[in-house]
C-alpha cells in the first residue's frame, strides 16, 4: 500500500510539474488573421496593406510580434507587437518604377518565443497615375462635411488632418480611396455610373479596431457634387472588412 502510494504521488508531482514548466516558459500557439482578404492591387507611391489580429489556443497575455516583407515595396508595420484584441496595421508602398502587371507577395509573419505564423497575401502592381484623387477630395469633403454637422460626437471636423491613397485599382465599377488621420481610418468608394445610380458610400474604422464600425452612404454623386452640398446620406450597415 505505501509503494503504491508512493508512486502515486510521484506521478502527481510530475504531472504538476510539467504543467508549470509549459506554463511559464513553453510558446502558446496562436493563429493569425489578416484583412482583407485580398489586396485589390496597388500603384507605385500609393499605400495599401492588411490589418492583422491574432487568437490564443490558451489565454495569455504574451504578445506576438509582427513582421512582414514585400520584395519591390517597402513596407512598415504599427505596432510591432499585438496581443489579444489589439490590431497591427501593415503597410506596403509599392516601389516607383515598378513594371505594369508585376506581381507581387507581402508575407506577414507572427512570432512568439519558438511558435512562428507566416501568411501571404498575393497582388498586381499597376504602373498607373492616379487619377481619381482629385474627384476622391471633392466626394470626401461633402461626407466629410455632413458628418462635421450630423454627427459632432465623431471628431471628424476641419481640424484633423487626413492624408489620401488610391487603393483596390483592381476594381474597376466601383472605385475606392482611402483616408488616413491619427484616429481613423476612412474608406471611401463611389459607382462609376450615370444617375440614379452614381451613389457613393463611405466607412469609418478607429485606428485601433479590426473593422470599420460605420458606414454612410450618398445617394447621388451629380447632386451633390454639382449643388456643393451633401444632399442626400443616410447611415448603412458597415462592411465586415476594409477595402485595399
Amino acid at each position: 500500500m505505501r509503494r503504491f502510494s508512493a508512486l502515486g504521488l510521484a506521478f502527481f508531482l510530475l504531472a504538476v510539474g510539467g504543467s508549470c514548466a509549459d506554463g511559464g516558459g513553453g510558446s502558446i500557439p496562436f493563429t493569425m488573421s489578416l484583412s482583407p482578404e485580398f489586396i485589390q492591387g496597388a500603384l507605385p507611391g500609393q499605400p495599401t496593406g492588411v490589418l492583422v489580429t491574432i487568437e490564443n489556443e490558451t489565454a495569455t497575455d504574451d504578445p506576438v510580434t509582427i513582421t512582414a516583407t514585400a520584395t519591390g515595396a517597402m513596407v512598415t508595420v504599427e505596432p510591432a507587437e499585438i496581443a489579444l484584441g489589439e490590431v497591427a496595421e501593415v503597410w506596403l508602398t509599392v516601389d516607383s518604377g515598378t513594371t505594369d502587371g508585376t506581381e507581387l507577395d507581402l508575407v506577414v509573419t507572427g512570432i512568439r518565443d519558438d511558435y512562428t505564423v507566416s501568411l501571404t497575401r498575393s497582388f498586381t502592381a499597376y504602373a498607373w497615375e492616379d487619377d481619381r484623387g482629385e474627384y476622391a477630395g471633392t466626394l470626401f469633403d461633402l461626407f466629410r462635411s455632413w458628418l462635421e454637422a450630423n454627427r459632432p460626437e465623431l471628431g471628424i471636423s476641419g481640424d484633423p488632418v487626413f492624408t489620401g491613397s488610391f487603393v483596390a485599382p483592381g476594381l474597376l465599377v466601383v472605385s475606392h480611396y482611402l483616408y488616413l488621420s491619427d484616429d481613423w481610418e476612412i474608406g471611401l468608394a463611389w459607382h462609376v455610373m450615370i444617375p440614379p445610380d452614381d451613389w457613393a458610400e463611405i466607412y469609418l474604422r478607429p485606428r485601433g479596431e479590426a473593422a470599420p464600425t460605420l458606414a454612410f452612404r450618398l445617394s447621388s454623386q451629380a447632386a451633390a457634387v454639382d449643388s456643393q452640398a451633401p444632399g442626400e446620406i443616410s447611415e448603412v450597415p458597415a462592411p465586415v472588412e476594409v477595402t485595399r
